[in-house]
């Protein structure tokens, strides 16, 4: 039924705009049922901002109307929210963005997303490589969106931490940190990691080197 009355409404007001009606809510009119059509086929609001429908510049009014949510008449904003009109285009994206991260979290325990990696048809990987960028600029409160999820700031640091916990492990049950060059625990590869904390070890930071020493690591193996 909507779609019909909208449907209606734009073959009325497509030749030329009723002298009852004013120009300007003839302009907002056709805007809106511009929108409604993009929602009918695209099942969403969110209009790209360039974007053209025929030679109607919908992307940029869907832009006017946000600029102008605090003037607008009740009645507009109504009908807008009713059709699920994104005021926040920003917001909007964060939001979708924390939930196709909580998916993969939910789906694979953790959150360390591959750079490449797509959840959907959002490229997941892209967005967590910008917000490790953006830490320092970053809302408080969307750092504690993240930091509830358990996201991974520094995934070196997280590398390095995972695999010191896998040795303390290993040291815990085999009494030694003379851990064989192919030895796997759990699914890490441990064997690989010891190798290249020995390679590492003139460069890496010296709390490392004294967290290993605590433990008991085995700098050469002559």
């Amino acid at each position: 039924m909507l779609k019909k009355r909208y449907q209606v409404r734009q073959r009325q007001h497509a030749a030329k705009p009723s002298k009852r009606l004013d120009l300007w809510e003839y302009a907002w009119e056709k805007g809106f049922i511009a929108l409604y059509n993009f929602r009918y086929l695209k099942r969403h609001c969110q209009v790209p901002r360039y974007y053209v429908q025929g030679a109607y510049k919908l992307g940029q009014w869907v832009s006017v109307q946000r600029l102008s949510r605090d003037t607008m008449t009740a009645e507009r904003r109504k009908r807008l929210d009713a059709i699920g009109f994104v005021w926040d285009w920003r917001e909007y994206v964060w939001e979708n963005s924390i939930a196709a991260l909580a998916e993969f979290k939910e789906r694979e325990g953790h959150c360390r997303v591959p750079v490449l990696h797509i959840e959907g048809k959002f490229k997941l990987g892209q967005w967590v490589s910008v917000q490790r960028v953006r830490r320092g600029t970053m809302a408080a409160e969307r750092r504690r969106q993240l930091d509830a999820l358990g996201f991974v700031w520094d995934r070196f640091e997280y590398s390095w931490e995972k695999g010191f916990a896998s040795l303390t492990k290993y040291k815990k049950r085999e009494r030694h940190c003379l851990v064989p060059a192919l030895h796997v625990e759990g699914k890490f590869k441990l064997g690989q990691w010891v190798t290249g904390q020995r390679r590492e070890k003139d460069k890496m930071p010296t709390s490392r080197r004294t967290r290993l020493n605590k433990i008991g690591f085995v700098w050469g193996t002559k």
